[in-house]
């Protein structure tokens, strides 16, 4: 029993004297170290790219008649329905030209009863007289028509003005026609083809007044979809070109985000492929959506270093509702190109590259011990470990040049 007891003794001495023999060896000095465990968990290896933030349902809605805001009915921010009047303009013209027409009509209409009923020589002469009248009116009409088509040519004068001189033209030439009608049936009497000139005239002055009256729908604004009013270009009393983007209404109903992505990053992106949303100054962070569109042409676009870059555009989908987002917000994104799940995972700080390869120091019994390993997926701040490390093993974060195989650590 003395003797067994005397073994384990000396046994320990030898290991306490082995001991201090490496540690004086080694300097008499234990390196301080920071240590992670490794450890399974899920891992997803990504690209990341900014978005903005887009609306599926948006109208871009235009001037089709330049005049005078009468009416501005809605402003930045106001929710409207579909046919919700947004604003008028000024269409008294429109409706004078109208009027004149109408009359024309009426007079045609009368001339055409008196037509049939006979005509004294007194009315004769009213007509004669009626004619030169209206060939002068016509003539003058002619002379401001072709004035104006020069200088909208010229750029001197609005489109509006210029089909407004056009259409008092088409209304003299068609008072002219009716005047001369009605004297040849009074001059020769009434026959068919007389009445035939007659009711001609009737249609083309009543299809002058439908054009009109086609027109009068441009001159009130209406929204095309329902929304959120976003732009508002045309405050009451102010004058509106034709052609001028006057509103934006957009649905906030069904947000998405567009986003221009390397051509070299493409390949690994998927339609369906996960997506990470963020934005730090939002609070935002990694809300789920996903890859829902992908354009089939490339485009070039300059980086913000003035480097030409080959992208292709991309949709994303959300995943889940965000509040407080608005169209042209931008977006961190990470399109999740790879993942693995329940694997061996290292902290990336711990690994290192020597002649080619992966190696990371282990905590051996209190020294530093340099093992290889084979790297599988790579995150951010995460590693995938495929081969030479087990779970629960500790590696040293940072290594520096005071760590080599063998060295005596400290945590």
């Amino acid at each position: 029993m003395r003797g067994k007891k005397k073994l384990i003794w000396m046994g320990l001495i030898i290991i306490i004297i082995s001991a201090a023999a490496y540690f004086a060896l080694s300097g008499g000095k234990a390196v301080s170290v920071n240590l992670a465990k490794v450890q399974r968990g899920n891992i997803q290896e990504y690209i990341e790219e900014k978005a903005s933030v887009e609306l599926k349902n948006k109208a871009d809605i235009y001037g089709l008649q330049s005049g005078v805001v009468t009416l501005e009915a809605v402003d930045v921010g106001d929710r409207v329905k579909t046919g919700d009047v947004l604003l008028k303009i000024q269409d008294e013209e429109l409706l004078l030209n109208i009027k004149a027409l109408e009359l024309q009509k009426q007079a045609a209409e009368a001339k055409l009863e008196e037509a049939r009923k006979g005509i004294s020589q007194w009315d004769l002469q009213k007509l004669e007289a009626q004619e030169k009248a209206a060939q002068i009116a016509y003539e003058e009409a002619k002379r401001v028509a072709e004035n104006n088509r020069k200088l909208y040519e010229a750029g001197g004068i609005s489109k509006d003005i210029y089909d407004s001189s056009v259409a008092a033209l088409a209304s003299a030439e068609a008072s002219l026609e009716v005047i001369k009608s009605s004297l040849a049936a009074a001059q020769e009497g009434f026959s068919p083809n007389i009445e035939k000139q007659f009711k001609a005239q009737i249609d083309e002055i009543q299809i002058q007044i439908n054009h009109l009256k086609s027109k009068q729908k441009d001159y009130i604004v209406k929204s095309p979809i329902d929304g959120i009013v976003m732009l508002a270009e045309a405050p009451q009393g102010s004058v509106v070109p034709q052609g001028k983007l006057i509103f934006q209404v957009g649905n906030y109903d069904d947000m998405f985000l567009t986003s221009d992505i390397l051509v070299d990053d493409i390949a690994n992106v998927r339609e369906g492929s996960e997506v990470l949303i963020s934005n730090k100054d939002l609070g935002i962070s990694d809300v789920k959506g996903a890859v829902r569109k992908i354009y089939p042409r490339a485009f070039s676009k300059m980086s913000d270093l003035g480097i030409a870059q080959k992208r292709i555009k991309a949709e994303i989908s959300f995943g889940e509702t965000v509040d407080n987002l608005k169209p042209g917000y931008d977006m961190d994104i990470k399109i999740v190109t790879a993942s693995s799940q329940n694997t061996l995972i290292v902290n990336e700080k711990a690994v290192f590259e020597h002649e080619g390869k992966s190696y990371v120091f282990i905590n051996h019994d209190g020294a530093a011990r340099m093992i290889q390993i084979d790297k599988g997926l790579e995150s951010d701040d995460e590693i995938e470990v495929l081969k030479g490390l087990n779970e629960g093993q500790e590696v040293i974060l940072s290594p520096d040049e005071n760590i080599e195989e063998g060295t005596i650590i400290k945590s």
